[in-house]
């Protein structure tokens, strides 16, 4: 038996059910695409072997920040006015090829762009990006009927594909998608799946509190772009006769290579200094300082001997020795109060 238009019945109930589905789809990505800001979560194992959750929350504006799985390690992420950076363990910096810097980034936060990421939240994490991103996906999920299942919580959701889940009813939301919709390539290093859901306004109000405190905490990260040498130059050594106090004092130049066009990183350098006389042994001192790209500083450090013999002469002899880290300033109050007028204009 065939409808007026052609079709069976059963075709007819399966065009109205696809007609549903899109119905859902497209009132999902909307709301989506007008979501103040956004909650990701995504499960990781820990090192024991735990399940454990990430959270990751960005608004509509690309501010945002908390934990992501980037190939298999939770990688803390803060994103403020377009600013990217990151804090990994050692061995997440191994694996991208910084060998040298592993130890010393692995300690802190690394100031560094969106390009480094397989995916920067901020161009395709945030609400807008996010929604047309998984329209433009939509076509490759599949056109047969509508696939529906049940959420831990109980939640019925369409399916699509097994890379997106919108919810049944109204109001119409995206619960969870395969990273891979946001990019083929680089997705899939953010795992299998994200559960997305858009935060109420007094969640909005908690993540500006912790954004600034996240702000706060950057400090004065490492330049993960840049790199720095020095030389060591005019090297005195004075010492005072008949108490042992050696005084070493010398000239550091630094030049830097590689950071980003209109930042000003700051060099901290580290310089250790052996100094060591006849018969007497050797001993170290160490000092730090900061100086700004491409300048020269002066540093000193001392050390004392004991003396067998205050009317003897000793040869002295200095070996300084500096190495240097980039660091890029960050002003943590100018930083919040773009974040306050962004929030703002979300009810945050």
């Amino acid at each position: 038996m065939t409808g007026t238009a052609g079709l069976s019945d059963a075709d007819r109930q399966l065009a109205a059910e696809r007609a549903q589905q899109q119905t859902a789809v497209d009132a999902a990505l909307r709301a989506l695409e007008q979501a103040p800001a956004l909650q990701y979560d995504a499960t990781l194992k820990d090192g024991s072997g735990n399940p454990a959750t990430l959270t990751y929350r960005v608004a509509r504006d690309g501010n945002g920040f908390g934990a992501l799985p980037l190939e298999g390690k939770s990688v803390r992420i803060a994103e403020p006015d377009g600013q990217l950076y990151l804090a990994a363990d050692a061995d997440y910096w191994k694996s991208h090829g910084l060998e040298e810097n592993s130890t010393q980034f692995g300690g802190g936060w690394v100031h560094t762009v969106g390009s480094e990421l397989p995916v920067d939240p901020a161009a395709r994490m945030a609400p807008p990006k996010l929604a047309a991103e998984l329209r433009k996906a939509l076509g490759g999920l599949g056109s047969g009927a509508p696939r529906k299942q049940k959420l831990e919580d109980g939640t019925e959701v369409y399916d699509l594909g097994g890379a997106l889940q919108v919810t049944t009813a109204e109001p119409h939301r995206v619960t969870g998608f395969a990273p891979a919709l946001l990019d083929p390539r680089g997705g899939p290093k953010l795992g299998a799946a994200f559960r997305v859901r858009p935060l109420a306004d007094a969640e909005i109000k908690q993540f500006h509190n912790d954004f600034n405190a996240a702000v706060d905490a950057i400090g004065q990260p490492f330049d993960g772009l840049a790199q720095a040498s020095v030389t060591v130059l005019n090297d005195k050594l004075d010492c005072q006769d008949y108490v042992g106090s050696c005084k070493t004092t010398v000239d550091v130049s630094n030049s830097v290579v590689g950071n980003q066009p209109g930042s000003k990183p700051n060099v901290h350098i580290k310089l250790s200094v052996e100094i060591s006389a006849d018969t007497l042994g050797s001993q170290s001192c160490a000092t730090e300082g900061d100086a700004a790209a491409d300048a020269t500083i002066t540093m000193s450090c001392s050390v004392k001997f004991t003396l067998p013999n205050r009317t003897a002469s000793y040869q002295v002899l200095a070996k300084p020795t500096a190495v240097a880290e980039v660091r890029s300033p960050v002003d943590a109050n100018a930083v919040k109060a773009k974040l306050a007028a962004a929030f703002a204009a979300i009810g945050g």
